[in-house]
């Protein structure tokens, strides 16, 4: 995506999203922008702190004699929280945790930020991505399929474009998000994102990705389904 492609316009290009696969060169999977450095006159941020992250309940606290700021060993088990609380799940604490603000660098009318969440094999990940739409845009589902296609076919696909991403299943659940269960041809990997609209004023939109490599062990995989069974809205 674009800097310079708005939210409210991108129903007039739908035409070019496709579920199909095409052809394509593989090459590395396009990250997620990042934000030029504030500079150091310029006033503080004023976006919230990045999501809390606490044991999970009935889980000990993992604390180190010598050195408080230890970090939890594998068996700690923490609640990860949203900022704006609209999401929680838990994750064992040596999951390496980033958070980005994305600001308008993904469309024009909207501002995101985006926690990552690397497993410590490097064999699989978890995004939250969060936009907030700009006063006076809205974000109906059909919008909202399509944006999640538009993503995943931009930043998770090998190629960066349409074509590398395969859609397995699409499914509407319980909560009312909807969920692409999907595969990379050139990369080797798998993913399942949820995406949904939240709010009265239809103007926030999420979407959760959980990527796993094929040859991934069985207890990643079993680690990513209890981040998924885990999660619930604060």
């Amino acid at each position: 995506m674009k800097s310079y492609r708005p939210l409210f316009g991108f129903l007039a290009i739908l035409l070019i999203a496709s579920l199909a696969c095409g052809s394509g060169s593989p090459a590395a999977p396009t990250p997620f922008p990042t934000l030029p450095p504030v500079p150091t006159n310029a006033p503080l941020p004023t976006n919230p702190p990045p999501p809390t992250a606490e044991p999970a309940q009935n889980d000990p606290v993992q604390t180190s004699p010598t050195n408080d700021a230890a970090l939890p060993n594998d068996d700690t088990v923490l609640t990860y929280t949203d900022q704006n609380n609209l999401w929680q799940f838990n994750l064992p604490g040596n999951w390496e945790h980033t958070y980005n603000d994305l600001g308008k660098s993904l469309y024009t009318d909207t501002t995101a930020y985006v926690d990552k969440f690397n497993s410590p094999d490097g064999l699989a990940y978890i995004d939250s991505l969060v936009m907030f739409a700009d006063k006076g845009v809205k974000v109906d589902n059909g919008t909202s399929q399509y944006v999640a296609l538009d993503i995943i076919n931009t930043y998770y696909s090998k190629t960066g474009k349409p074509g590398d991403i395969r859609i397995k299943s699409d499914q509407i659940m319980k909560d009312g998000s909807e969920r692409f269960q999907w595969v990379s041809k050139g990369g080797f990997y798998s993913g399942v994102s949820y995406f949904e609209v939240r709010g009265s004023d239809k103007r926030t939109w999420l979407m959760w990705t959980l990527v796993w490599d094929d040859d991934a062990p069985q207890s990643t995989i079993d680690i990513i389904n209890a981040a998924i069974d885990s999660y619930v809205v604060p």
